[in-house]
């Protein structure tokens, strides 16, 4: 910069601080100075507070430090808020004097009350700035704003101060809410419980426009939670905005209205309860009524963000005529592009250019080439800023949809190459949803093009995904409803491990997948209920309780640092702490199941190897027959004492054999059962011969004198009626 510009921005920065001190209070005045030099508020001004500041308060005596901290800090809180001009510079400026403030007003510097209250003021709105910031490393952020948000809660205690408190840890919520570092699901739980003890001093009597604030956070939270059961944690959201809008009313408040009605948008769009037409309908009209009040003038990041939802409902919906919902939702993203500019708004305009890689892929059914193209380029564009390192969620998410656009265009190899990538971040345990889709697709296009052993890997993956979901289910139900829409995952999973000659492993899911499907019938039977359980089974369910707690409670204390090494070198520790508290939960597991085999189970599912039930088996003469049925053959592995083969009914699947039960076996029993009597004798030829029973017993019965038979009746697929 010239001397004349530097002296400009001198000369502007003393106007601010002589307005602020002058009107005391009173914002108008300032507004007035900041909107007449709209083109001063940029990177260089906030460089020119740093350098004067810092000059300035170290010469001055410590009282007048204070007074000219004091007036910093509010304009801080002022710049924060500014509507026109850059948000990204004004973020800067408020992140600038935050920091400039924090050199005078440090906690050790005075035992006066005033002070450390007002130094946790300046952590809190330090923390509330690095929230919104958008310049710098967005998860680097977000960890400055817990840190700080953590500091000042040292200070704003509930008890003495709950106002503050609740405002700092409602604040806190939306950080982890956020967080990209950590593991995402105990992230959001954090999240979700800071709300909730928000809520408990900002009630709706007492603080109702924090009360609704707070329910629309908590609405957020529950839109993104991973833990629980995904339809009803988005009902939990819909209701949470819904109690917000008691209070956030177009008259009253309308930029909030809007916001909540914004919100709601992407939780019909996502919602699975009701008519999938009408919330698609919801959400546009939810939208919609956004936008009467955020304009592009007046709320552009907002209106932008509200344009961006819009086309993902038009992306998706039902009624009205493709093309033109397509076009609608085209026309949306253009607007949002007008605002959320690379250089603005990187990371939103890096989401915008995700989205539009969505609406390239699936705008022609026909996946025209150049749709392809585009959709290649826009998810290309959008992770030159979704890195791993800055955005890892995101980066998998993006590598993930051209994963499957490279399917379509055929392009196999880059498409496993993508899929293969994002699993290095969608972890079973960490994003099972994400997991599991992403690994479904792995397995599906190896298992098409006969690349077994990676088909394998992708089913292995989605499978532990499919058990870590269900352990987070509230109801049975659900529980029972997750097997049934991932049952051909285990089928899948076990014919690739046959055609890779995996036997033994092919055996241990078909086992794995029955012994999901009994458990679920002890717990529906409640077999264990009624019965006392015994003291040394209480003490083993409370260690196994005990451990959990400490897993959860590690999960949330975790904080990673922010240089990389550090990072890294506490990840790792991390990792090895919850490896080791895992270690010990689980042979606490092995002790309850040497006690109580049943109420074990009811808790865990640990399927036996295949070396364990062969142990089981005490004479060389006699054999296990464990038949497992996919969609299109019937395999039956033969288990003895030192060996397994396999013998497989090749076109007697579920859609041949299963049929063929119901209209030969249980039609006619339900019927007539005394002419079904008379019948049997046929109807058990022809299912002997449907299962080659004479070669099954030529080509590896020979010297068994003692069969074992273990069905795999795969009775969530029969009907109601049928079960037995």
């Amino acid at each position: 910069m010239d001397k004349q510009r530097i002296k400009a921005y001198y000369s502007f920065l003393f106007k601010i601080l002589n307005t602020i001190s002058v009107n005391w209070g009173n914002s108008q005045a300032l507004n007035s100075l900041l909107l007449n030099n709209l083109e001063k508020l940029d990177d260089n001004f906030a460089k020119v507070l740093q350098i004067w500041a810092t000059d300035e308060l170290s010469k001055v005596e410590p009282s007048r430090a204070k007074e000219i901290a004091l007036v910093i800090s509010d304009f801080s809180i002022q710049i924060q808020s500014f509507p026109f001009g850059s948000r990204a510079s004004n973020l800067e400026i408020a992140l600038t004097g935050n920091k400039m403030a924090l050199t005078v007003f440090t906690r050790e510097a005075s035992s006066q009350q005033w002070h450390i209250e007002h130094w946790a003021v300046l952590q809190t709105n330090l923390a509330n700035v690095y929230c919104d910031r958008i310049k710098g490393n967005r998860a680097e952020n977000l960890e400055a704003a817990i840190e700080a948000y953590q500091l000042a809660l040292k200070v704003f205690i509930q008890e003495s101060f709950p106002e503050e408190w609740a405002t700092i840890i409602n604040n806190l919520g939306t950080a982890y809410n956020e967080r990209i570092l950590g593991n995402r699901a105990e992230n959001l739980e954090v999240a979700i419980n800071a709300y909730r003890l928000a809520l408990k001093v900002r009630t709706r009597e007492a603080f109702p426009e924090k009360w609704a604030s707070t329910q629309d956070n908590l609405g957020s939270a529950y839109d993104q939670r991973i833990k629980g059961d995904r339809a009803e944690n988005l009902e939990a959201a819909i209701e949470a905005y819904k109690l917000a809008l008691k209070i956030r009313t177009l008259e009253e408040l309308p930029q909030e209205w809007a916001k909540t009605h914004f919100n709601l948008s992407s939780t019909y769009v996502a919602r699975i309860k009701g008519d999938r037409a009408q919330n698609l309908e919801a959400a546009i009209k939810a939208c919609e009524v956004a936008l009467q009040v955020y304009t592009q003038e007046n709320s552009p990041e907002f209106w932008a963000k509200t344009q961006k939802s819009l086309a993902i409902a038009y992306r998706q919906r039902v009624h009205g005529n493709r093309t033109n919902n397509l076009q609608a939702a085209m026309n949306s993203y253009n607007s949002a592009f007008q605002v959320f500019t690379r250089e603005a708004f990187p990371a939103d305009w890096a989401t915008l250019q995700y989205n539009l890689g969505n609406l390239y892929s699936d705008s022609n059914q026909k996946k025209h080439t150049q749709d392809l193209g585009a959709a290649i380029q826009a998810y290309n564009l959008a992770l030159q800023i979704f890195t791993r390192e800055a955005f890892p969620a995101d980066w998998a998410m993006t590598q993930s949809s051209l994963g499957t656009t490279y399917t379509l265009q055929g392009k196999i190899d880059e498409a496993i190459e993508c899929l293969q990538l994002a699993l290095e971040i969608y972890t079973p345990t960490s994003l099972p949803q994400e997991c599991l889709r992403c690994s479904r697709k792995l397995g599906n296009i190896a298992f098409a093009i006969t690349l077994w052993n990676e088909a394998i890997k992708g089913y292995n993956n989605a499978i532990d995904a499919v058990e870590q979901i269900r352990t987070w289910a509230t109801s049975e139900s659900r529980r029972q409803e997750i097997l049934e829409e991932s049952i051909d995952l285990y089928q899948n999973m076990v014919q690739a491990c046959i055609n890779a000659g995996q036997i033994e492993k092919a055996f241990e899911y078909s086992e794995r997948s029955r012994s999901k499907r009994l458990v679920d019938l002890m717990a529906s039977y409640n077999l264990s209920q009624g019965e006392e359980i015994p003291p040394n089974v209480q003490e083993l369910l409370q260690q196994y309780e005990e451990l959990q707690q400490q897993i959860d409670q590690e999960r949330q204390s975790h904080k990673s640092e922010n240089s990389r090494s550090e990072t890294r070198a506490a990840w790792e520790a991390y990792n090895e702490a919850i490896a080791s508290l895992e270690t010990q939960k689980q042979q606490v597991w092995e002790n309850l199941r040497r006690e109580d085999a049943v109420l074990a189970g009811e808790i865990q599912v640990n399927p036996l190897s295949l070396s364990e039930i062969q142990k089981l088996i005490d004479q060389p003469n006699t054999a296990i027959l464990s038949f497992y049925t996919t969609n299109s053959d019937t395999h039956i592995f033969i288990v003895q004492q030192n060996k397994i083969s396999l013998h497989t009914c090749t076109g007697q699947g579920l859609n041949t054999l299963q049929a063929w039960i119901e209209q030969n076996w249980l039609l006619p029993y339900m019927n007539d059962s005394q002419k079904w009597e008379t019948q049997i004798n046929t109807i058990l030829r022809e299912l002997a011969e449907r299962l080659q029973i004479s070669e099954l017993i030529y080509q590896h019965l020979q010297g068994i004198e003692e069969l074992i038979l273990v069905p795999h009746l795969l009775l969530h697929q029969i009907p109601q009626q049928f079960s037995f």
